[in-house]
């Protein structure tokens, strides 16, 4: 990783990856990066050819207690002695290494049901750890064992362990329940969680927000032709966040959402939705009833036109010209089967998706074919899949990018010859960091936004429509 550009001077540091990871930083202000109780903590992962770190032991107790004298019958000759000698004071100094390492935390899931998740992401964390830390920096895994109370636990246990950041936790309620632990201690927390209910200052989302997919697209669309939209949202919270992000990046863009449907996750709710959404039943009846009024007649032109009408299902068009599906994996591949059974010409309508559509056999469905959706530049990452797969002979967890920039990113703010620079002003930079998934950059309110390329569904995969921004300089921070 390179420094890309900003007023700092801060130099790369450790070794490059084989791609050209870059960090752009403005606003170098250190306005506090947190203390904690210098306990042991976690087992400690540092960089390249750090020395091996052991802690000092303490010394034995001082001062035990003398044994027992007896009395002699007769009484001695007094003797004064000159008082003793005071004890020699103890001073304990740390190691050079030790005094000088900078300690982040990462809290994962490493016992419990989402083990494997957590050993995932900490391997993405650890290629960045040898990729770009130098010899000072130290990566402290704690585990939250996946639950709030752990995320907890791990947290009192990172303070303790004087760490000066923390990267993660993965899941929303273990970000809400380790956050007033680290905020306490005045320690800045960069959480992979996309839920913008746990952002505050201070405690840094990394994750894709659905917010930033549905702007990105739906302003793409809104340049080449779309302009009124319908919204295919599951039932929930995640739903009901895609619908208002969606009308609210609609309305920026001058177009309208016309009409949604939530869905369910069984395939005849799915059906139902489909089929509100798309005015199957009144479309039905005006095919019915123009077949009806053409029958009667026997001239040469109502007969073209009804039979004309007799290869249709449904009369007239559906009231949008671009859908939003805010669906991923088997349940996208159920709404597509079911777009042409309610008459959804997919060459007439432009289907509209998140960054989950960027997975390979997507293209295999028909109905997606044509279809846009906003994500992470490709070119990134599949360079760190090829890293990642040569270091550990499998595949990234999709977390994976995140992790290593996170880590990349703690690893040179950490190497500064000031000290390291981890406080809220350099973290919110306007400016931003580029890492191996694109663009980013964390807001002041604890909020972040990425650079996100358009993609388009082909039979062979997704090809690149328009590429990801390579600033944020004309973006409202």
């Amino acid at each position: 990783m390179r420094l890309l550009s900003g007023n700092c001077g801060f130099p790369a540091a450790g070794a490059a990856l084989a791609i050209v990871t870059a960090l752009a930083l403005a606003g170098c202000d250190n306005t506090g990066t947190g203390a904690g109780r210098n306990t042991a903590g976690g087992p400690v992962l540092t960089g390249p050819g750090a020395p091996t770190r052991v802690e000092s032991p303490l010394p034995g107790e001082i001062g035990a207690s003398p044994p027992a004298l007896s009395v002699p019958a007769t009484p001695p000759v007094p003797v004064v002695n000159p008082p003793p000698a005071a004890a020699p004071s103890v001073q304990l100094t740390p190691p050079p290494e030790i005094a000088n390492q900078i300690r982040v935390a990462i809290l994962l899931p490493l016992s419990g049901p989402q083990a494997a998740l957590g050993r995932a992401v900490l391997d993405s964390a650890m290629l960045a750890l040898f990729d770009v830390a130098n010899s000072d920096f130290a990566l402290l895994p704690f585990d939250t064992a996946g639950t709030a109370e752990g995320a907890a636990i791990a947290a009192e246990d990172a303070v303790a362990a004087n760490v000066k950041l923390v990267v993660g936790p993965v899941f929303s309620d273990a970000v809400a329940a380790a956050a007033p632990v680290t905020l306490r201690a005045e320690i800045n927390m960069l959480a992979f969680s996309n839920n913008r209910g746990v952002a505050e200052p201070g405690v840094f989302l990394s994750g894709l927000l659905p917010e930033s997919q549905l702007a990105r697209v739906i302003d793409y669309a809104a340049r080449h032709g779309v302009r009124r939209i319908g919204a295919l949202i599951p039932t929930g919270p995640f739903g009901a966040r895609a619908l208002d992000a969606a009308r609210l990046a609609a309305g920026a863009v001058g177009i309208e959402v016309v009409r949604s449907r939530e869905f369910g996750p069984s395939s005849p709710e799915i059906a139902a939705a489909v089929r509100l959404i798309s005015n199957y039943d009144e479309r039905r009846a005006a095919l019915l009833a123009q077949k009806k009024a053409l029958q009667g007649l026997e001239n040469e032109v109502s007969k073209r036109a009804l039979n004309r009408l007799s290869i249709l299902d449904t009369f007239g068009p559906v009231p949008f010209d671009g859908l939003i599906v805010a669906a991923s994996g088997a349940e996208l591949v159920n709404v597509a089967a079911q777009l042409s059974n309610y008459d959804i010409d997919t060459k007439r309508v432009r289907l509209l998706g998140l960054s989950s559509w960027a997975v390979e056999g997507t293209g295999r469905e028909p109905a997606l074919i044509g279809s846009w959706f906003a994500a992470p530049p490709a070119a990134f990452s599949r360079e760190f899949n090829r890293n990642f797969q040569a270091m550990y002979e499998t595949t990234p967890h999709g977390l994976g990018r995140a992790a290593y920039d996170l880590v990349a990113l703690a690893a040179i703010l950490g190497s500064q010859e000031d000290g390291p620079k981890f406080d809220r002003a350099t973290l919110s930079s306007e400016t931003g960091f580029a890492g191996v998934g694109g663009l980013f950059r964390f807001l002041p309110d604890g909020l972040s936004q990425r650079s996100l390329e358009v993609r388009e569904v082909t039979p062979g995969g997704a090809k690149t429509v328009e590429p990801a921004r390579s600033t944020f300089e004309s973006l409202p921070n």
